[in-house]
């Protein structure tokens, strides 16, 4: 297999060649695989489930931050910004789900007003994905 020709799977990145959209340049294009996004998202899942409200949210919100945080410490490599976004909204729209299971709050829209991202960091803890380039100081998350 030519790599400079097709996309391949090593180590949960996809690396594929491709060009710059100002220079034309060729690039090794890494990022997180499909299959690396699908298990964080159902690992998300299940950490939030319906069945698990009578669990102190403290606790919750502490078993994903780990899963978050290994992920993103793993993951977060050159182009993964699209994908550390999917993470990241996953997992707020998990914990908020979560909160409306936990409140009774049945529509959506009051479950968003209720519970809004910023609560979500700063009330009840969740660890926020970075989603910049962490190789880049400028944008670096502290």
């Amino acid at each position: 297999m030519d790599a400079t020709q097709a996309s391949f799977n090593f180590l949960g990145f996809t690396i594929q060649m491709s060009r710059g959209a100002k220079t034309g340049k060729p690039y090794p294009n890494v990022r997180p695989a499909d299959k690396s996004l699908k298990k964080i998202k159902a690992r998300l899942t299940e950490l939030t489930g319906r069945k698990l409200t009578p669990i102190p949210l403290r606790d919750i919100v502490g078993n994903v931050n780990r899963s978050l945080r290994g992920w993103a410490n793993y993951f977060h490599y050159r182009n993964s910004s699209l994908a550390m976004s999917k993470v990241r909204y996953h997992a707020e729209d998990r914990l908020r789900t979560h909160l409306m299971k936990r409140h009774q709050v049945k529509d959506r829209g009051t479950g968003f007003r209720r519970f809004p991202s910023a609560h979500l960091y700063g009330r009840y803890g969740l660890y926020k994905v970075p989603t910049k380039a962490g190789w880049n100081s400028a944008h670096a998350v502290a």
